[in-house]
């Protein structure tokens, strides 16, 4: 993750963009996902003389790093399955090509710097599309991101956060890249991704998970710990656990994955998750939605939708239809990202159950 540069201005169309309706018109989670998608369209996508298709940091920004490019998408694809079409999923994804840097993707477009938490969760895009029936490059182009999270992997397990010496090895980027190890061998067998998944799991949970069960940020090179917890850091371990689960039938996986969920939601109270940026609640709340639809845990739609109707009724803009105010908590100042966020716990709250298993 790194801070947002201006590379592209804001190309406006000539046709006036639509009315924006008044939120309290919109009551359901569909309704509510579909128009903050619109919302999004119509102030942090444009297009170029080209017709190619740009991610901007926020409205009347230059262009989003990557990092939001795959959140973007994460909304584009749980939105599209309610509506299939909807998500533009062609134009982001070939967006997200400008990044590519041989199986890797960078910061920025022509950038040399890598870090592997990006590349996770573009690789969970890539895995999610393939399930809904994208690309048939889609799947492989997601073996190849868990190749380069590999090439992070250190000799302890754990994956770092970025390309270096010397660089943390953190959770936001070993949870996902479990995720995503499990994931392809659930789609593929591969025994490889099997025992990468086994190594960086037992590296999650015997150095980055703390005593009280909740997942600090990250561990220095030297042994330091940095016990800082956030949202979407307790959301992988308990995604992971119920790919785990599906992969072995273990209960033990299931159970462990509630333990961790319980603890995140005694830990972040209704103003504590409000606090939290949105994009790092909208990982933690794909996670736990998917293990509520396989292990139902009483009170976490009620925490998940008391946050989301306090998003709709205090964070939204009635002249833009963006969700970035009310004092909600914003990742580095919040834009695109943090919408994309809301904007996909919408989405996931109108699935149909059976679909929630694949949101993590």
């Amino acid at each position: 993750m790194t801070p947002a540069r201006g590379w592209i201005a804001r190309l406006r169309g000539s046709t006036p963009p639509p009315a924006v309706p008044a939120s309290a018109a919109l009551t359901t989670p569909k309704e509510r996902a579909l128009e903050a998608w619109r919302a999004l369209c119509d102030q942090c996508l444009a297009t170029d003389r080209r017709g190619t298709l740009h991610v901007l940091d926020g409205p009347r920004s230059g262009g989003a790093a990557v990092w939001p490019v795959s959140q973007v998408l994460g909304a584009a694809l749980a939105v599209d399955r309610l509506e299939p079409g909807t998500g533009r999923l062609d134009g982001l994804f070939e967006t997200l090509e400008r990044y590519r840097v041989g199986d890797a993707y960078a910061p920025y477009p022509g950038d040399r710097d890598l870090y592997y938490d990006d590349n996770a969760w573009i690789g969970l895009d890539l895995a999610q599309w393939h399930l809904q029936g994208g690309a048939p490059a889609s799947l492989p182009s997601a073996r190849r991101v868990l190749g380069v999270l590999a090439e992070g992997e250190a000799p302890g397990g754990g994956v770092r956060w970025k390309r270096g010496p010397g660089s943390s090895l953190n959770t936001c980027s070993t949870g996902p890249a479990v995720e995503l190890a499990l994931r392809v061998h659930l789609l593929t067998g591969d025994a490889d991704a099997l025992e990468f998944a086994r190594r960086n799991d037992a590296f999650l949970h015997s150095v980055l998970r703390r005593d009280d069960g909740l997942f600090a940020d990250h561990v220095e090179r030297d042994g330091r710990v940095d016990a800082t917890v956030w949202t979407y850091n307790q959301g992988t371990p308990v995604g992971a656990d119920v790919l785990w689960w599906r992969a072995t039938e273990e209960r033990s996986y299931l159970d462990r994955a509630r333990a961790t969920a319980i603890a995140a939601l005694d830990a972040f109270s209704a103003d504590g998750l409000w606090g939290q940026p949105a994009a790092f609640n909208g990982v933690f709340g794909r996670n736990v939605l998917a293990l509520g639809a396989v292990e139902p845990m009483p009170g976490l739609l009620d925490v998940l939708d008391g946050y989301l109707d306090r998003a709709w009724t205090e964070a939204r803009d009635e002249r833009t239809g963006l969700l970035l105010g009310g004092g909600i908590g914003r990742y580095d100042g919040g834009g695109t990202i943090d919408h994309a966020a809301l904007v996909q716990l919408y989405a996931l709250r109108a699935w149909e159950p059976a679909w929630l298993a694949d949101a993590c």
